[in-house]
């Protein structure tokens, strides 16, 4: 990997400057669902659908793989707080990269709800979520 310390301390990354950079992610399954579609669709989007994937199934060995200098990952921001912290992993700071996944609650319309469950959904309901 190049010099990813310096982009790490920079405010923004073009995707350009990431060109050439194998990237770790979960395997792309049938049905173009999940983390690995969306890291497929933003590397294409950002001109970088030429860049080698390595396809590991388990997030814990993305983090370590990235740690050990093997490639980039596009990461959920919540699987990385530890890293992080210890300053094992740096967040580089691509705007054109920057992805969500939706998240919903389902439940029985007439079903029977426990307390804990009432409050999540009170609480899911009354937050601001992006």
């Amino acid at each position: 990997m190049r010099g990813h310390h310096r982009l790490a301390r920079a405010r923004s990354v073009a995707p350009r400057a990431l060109a050439g950079e194998a990237w770790i992610g979960f395997p792309v399954r049938p049905g173009g669902e999940g983390y690995a579609h969306i890291q497929t669709e933003r590397l294409a989007a950002c001109g970088l659908g030429d860049a080698e994937l390595i396809a590991i199934d388990s997030l814990t060995a993305q983090k370590r793989l990235i740690e050990a200098g093997f490639g980039l990952g596009l990461l959920p921001e919540t699987s990385i707080e530890e890293e992080l912290r210890r300053r094992t992993l740096a967040v580089l700071r691509v705007p054109a990269m920057r992805a969500s996944i939706p998240v919903v609650a389902i439940h029985r319309r007439r079903g029977y709800l426990g307390g804990a469950a009432r409050r999540l959904l009170e609480m899911l309901r009354s937050s601001k979520m992006r």
